[in-house]
């Protein structure tokens, strides 16, 4: 047995026998020892490869509310497999300091156990949440080595070596914000890094007095300390966002220092020698162009040692093919795949279609699965632009064969893109090439396929084409359009296995009949229908598999495609435009979505609620509506006198339990979409686009104007984000209050995460920047990279986010357009 709990109780057990009898010491300690490191040959626990943490970029992400359940089941699955061993590693260094004169039998047990030990830990995949646990061994090793009186010299240099190195390997990985929550967790992190500098700058002198001046080990021991310290400030920023004067807190007195370029440098070799991840990821720590060039020669030098690091690639080649690397590509045949966006930027125009570029990125999009892929489906159509020799091509028309969902999604964003305008006048340059994609994928579709693709493309036209039908209504009364609208839906027909484009993870199993409802629109006829849908609880990918399992029960005669319990039903409505273009809305909530898996992969509990926009054809999309949600303008037209008024009426009084729930929510997610709509620059936030759920959360709708477009082409709204004195009066009131610094607390942190991802963010917009989107600038791309001040610390970062939030307070144009608002558009504030 090998939990939390059982060894709570073998370590009991073991204090009582040695207690009672203690010459059973040295025996006991020898077995423990001897399971110890079985542990660590066979990968159990700490040493297990479950427990992995992967870049967010590289797993499924998702359209869907946060989930704090789901954020909570990972956090504790980690730490189940990580506290087993933490317990042990206390029991055996506190019963080594205790017994560290006695038997040399003992020493010498504790000795092997470490060296095995720091020898699994090499290997350690970083979660976050093993860093404890990691830094733990390493500290016990250092006590070892310098109380260890029966080891020779030798032995003593071997020990030295191996502890370095594996306390080296944290830093070989991306750097790892603390995962969830907890501050006791965070705070015994911050002490802890605080002891291994302390133990490290005792363990020097005594080491040099007995192995005499070791050049390559001190220049390891003086690298190491530097990436300690940087850990150290980082985690204490982590911990305490909002104050200054904490900023030194658990300091062993040389923290907080940013080390200088010749200090880089002067490391940087021995960094190259132990680990090349390591190397790579010293740019990642520390910002400096000399160090990246240096680290850049290193990678010309010697390629091949660093194709095991997608990493690398970015300083290798960066955002355009270098003319210094043509010997060099011929190794990326055998590079470790980079994430699936990242591959898909190889298509550029700047990689000027060199076919080791074009192979290796075709390789690391067949490596990810579908599931994964299919989130960057608008990417992967814009770069049939540039795909001169067909490799894109050929990526969509074989996956097509593997996923009939990610088929359908290609072809309505291929015919979404074939024109420039909503009224399909003006084709775009593209269109004979996805006309040729479209025409071959379809071709390629077995029979099964083939009549799944007509009864679900028939589907959704009849339920489109329903818009078309009101135009002739449009200045009738609404209870006329209703009518229609309703006489319409009772035409259609559910097919078998048939879904919503927004919602390629559930089929539609009904249709209520009377739920349709004509939308506002001057020239147009959008209109709301709900939908009953049931979903697999295996996802996208299990939409797949249940439609293939439909479709083998219908030749069999067999009823029901899943069991029940495969499977769960729900009520969606879902808007229809038509004449209204939604791509630059899709983009936006392909971005949120993005940030969402960031936020969710350092355990953040915040709160967004990316909903799905798909665009079907020029002009026309299907949006998910949010469920249980109204605008604020609504709540405004109610006569509700403020956000605060309205919360007392829904939640009770301020001091009760589900006020004080819903405050909790309100903040987490106004922290999300502050930091997400400063970083994409949306505006027209006026309290139209503002929903509140149910349960007090925040949520954002309609991204027509983001990057460097605002409505009228008038910079009205300054402010970084949207932030009044009635969203602060839903936050305890003042800025001195908790609720509206733990606001302040949430930003930062979202912000600082987001940091690290900078790249990848960027390489979403980048794609899609010759789509002729309204929002494209010539200088969007520099502009969202200057938003992340990526030249700061962490430290100044926190400071940054901090005086933005401070500018939103305190900005006179919010409200300036919530009051033209009122006037032109009669929405309330």
């Amino acid at each position: 047995m090998f939990t939390k709990q059982s060894i709570k109780l073998g370590v009991s057990l073991w204090l009582g026998v040695i207690n009672e009898n203690p010459c059973m010491e040295p025996r006991l300690l020898a077995i423990i020892a001897e399971d110890w490191e079985k542990t660590v040959r066979n990968h159990v626990g700490v040493f297990s490869s479950k427990l992995q943490h992967l870049d967010p970029f590289y797993i499924k992400e998702e359209f869907a509310p946060s989930e704090k359940t789901a954020l909570m089941k990972k956090q504790q699955a980690a730490h189940n497999l990580i506290a087993p061993h933490l317990r042990i590693l206390q029991f055996l260094s506190s019963h080594f300091n205790a017994g560290r004169l006695g038997s040399p039998n003992s020493q010498r047990i504790f000795h092997k156990l470490i060296v095995g030990t720091l020898e699994g830990l090499k290997s350690s995949a970083g979660h976050p949440l093993a860093r404890e646990f990691h830094f733990q061994v390493i500290l016990f090793g250092l006590n070892i080595l310098r109380h260890g009186t029966s080891i020779d010299q030798a032995a003593r240099w071997r020990l030295k070596d191996t502890i370095l190195s594996a306390a080296l390997s944290w830093f070989s990985h991306p750097p790892r914000w603390s995962f969830g929550g907890n501050r006791l967790q965070i705070k015994a992190e911050v002490r802890l890094m605080a002891d291994v500098e302390s133990a490290l700058r005792v363990v020097s002198p005594l080491f040099a007095k007995c192995m005499g001046t070791l050049q390559s080990l001190a220049t390891k021991q003086d690298l190491l300390l530097m990436l300690v310290e940087d850990e150290h400030m980082r985690l204490v920023v982590w911990l305490y966002p909002l104050d200054h004067e904490k900023r030194h807190l658990f300091s062993s007195g040389h923290h907080g220092k940013v080390p200088s370029d010749a200090m880089l440098s002067s490391v940087l070799r021995t960094a190259w020698t132990e680990n090349t991840s390591l190397a790579v990821q010293l740019t990642v720590r520390f910002v400096s162009s000399k160090l990246t060039s240096e680290v850049r020669s290193m990678l010309l030098r010697s390629p091949i040692r660093a194709i095991a690091e997608p990493d690398a690639l970015h300083i290798l080649i960066g955002p355009s093919l270098p003319a210094d690397i043509s010997i060099h590509l011929k190794y990326l045949l055998y590079w470790a795949p980079v994430n699936p966006i990242t591959a898909v930027t190889f298509f550029l125009p700047e990689y000027r279609n060199d076919p080791f570029i074009i192979q290796y990125a075709m390789r690391a999009l067949e490596n990810h699965s579908v599931d994964v892929t299919f989130f960057y489906v608008p990417q992967i159509v814009q770069t049939l632009r540039y795909d001169v020799l067909g490799y894109v091509q050929r990526y969509i028309i074989e996956t097509a064969k593997f996923s009939q969902l990610f088929a359908h999604q290609i072809i309505w964003n291929m015919t979404a893109n074939a024109y420039k305008d909503e009224d399909s006048s003006i084709e775009d340059s593209l269109k004979p090439t996805l006309d040729v994609v479209k025409n071959r994928m379809t071709a390629s579709f077995s029979g099964t396929d083939q009549s799944f693709y007509e009864r679900e493309f028939s589907f959704f036209n009849e339920i489109t084409d329903i818009s078309g039908k009101l135009r002739p209504f449009i200045k009738k009364s609404k209870p006329e359009k209703k009518q229609k609208i309703e006489e319409e839906l009772r035409k259609i027909k559910v097919e078998v296995g048939v879904y919503l484009p927004s919602n390629p993870d559930g089929t539609v199993i009904g249709i209520d009949r009377k739920s349709g409802k004509p939308l506002q629109s001057h020239a147009k006829a959008p209109y709301m229908a709900t939908f009953r849908i049931k979903k697999n609880r295996g996802g996208m990918e299990g939409t797949d598999n249940m439609l293939e399992r439909t479709n083998q029960n219908k030749e069999t005669g067999r009823n029901g495609p899943v069991t029940q319990e495969d499977t769960y039903e729900v009520w969606q409505s879902a808007i229809f435009k038509v004449g209204d273009d939604c791509r630059q809305d899709v983009l936006a909530l392909q971005m949120i979505a993005a940030f969402r898996g960031i936020f969710n992969n350092v355990g953040l509990d915040v709160y967004v609620y990316p909903y799905r926009v798909t665009a079907t054809a020029p002009g026309c999309g299907v949006i998910d509506v949010l469920p249980n949600s109204i605008s604020r303008d609504m709540l405004g037209r109610e006569a509700v006198n403020g956000l605060y008024d309205y919360f007392v009426s829904k939640y009770g009084a301020e001091n009760s339990i589900r006020f004080q729930e819903a405050r909790n929510n309100f903040v987490k997610s106004m922290a999300a979409y502050s930091v997400i709509s400063y970083l994409l620059q949306f505006k027209d936030r006026h309290n139209g686009n503002i929903m509140v759920d149910d349960a007090g959360h925040i949520l954002h709708i309609d991204f027509g104007f983001c990057f460097d477009i605002a409505p009228g082409g008038v910079r009205f709204e300054r402010a970084p984000f949207k932030l009044t004195s009635e969203m602060v009066a839903v936050m305890g009131g003042s800025t001195s209050s908790q609720s509206y610094k733990w606001f302040e607390e949430l930003c930062i942190k979202a912000f600082l995460a987001s940091r690290q991802h900078t790249e990848k963010l960027c390489h979403i917009v980048v794609l899609m920047l010759g789509s002729g989107l309204p929002c494209f600038k010539p200088e969007t791309i520099a502009h969202l990279r200057q938003r992340f001040v990526l030249e700061k610390s962490e430290r100044e970062a926190a400071d940054f986010m901090r005086d933005l939030i401070k500018k939103s307070y305190s900005s006179y144009s919010t409200k300036g357009y919530d009051q033209f608002q009122l006037l032109t558009n009669g929405i309330p504030y």
